[in-house]
């Protein structure tokens, strides 16, 4: 897992549920045929899946993915500056040429 990786997943959740205890969390890099990120509360644990496509991207990015997430999860509003945030990474010329690329690779 990438450094500092856990750290931030876990601020976003004392972001979202300050008075909740953060859960286990178990975050990995999986190979997509896409940029899909996922997240599920299993037995007591949060299991994330990120896009392996993220692996490389700034921590800013990697922030709003995490507030997106765990906003999600629990059913809060999302940050309209971190989903723009996202956004524009996804859409910036390098994500976009390679996000193709893999989907001719690994797509059906």
């Amino acid at each position: 897992m990438r450094e500092g990786l856990l750290e931030i997943f876990q601020e976003s959740h004392r972001e979202l549920r300050p008075p909740a205890p953060i859960p286990e969390l178990r975050i990995e890099f999986f190979a997509f045929a896409n940029v899909n990120n996922t997240i599920r509360l299993r037995q007591g644990k949060l299991l994330v899946r990120l896009s392996d496509l993220l692996e490389g991207a700034p921590d800013a990015v990697l922030r709003a993915i995490a507030h997106i997430l765990l906003a999600k999860m629990y059913r809060r509003p999302i940050d309209r500056g971190q989903a723009a945030r996202y956004r524009k990474y996804l859409a910036s010329h390098e994500i976009v040429r390679k996000t193709h690329l893999v989907r001719q690779m690994r797509g059906r």
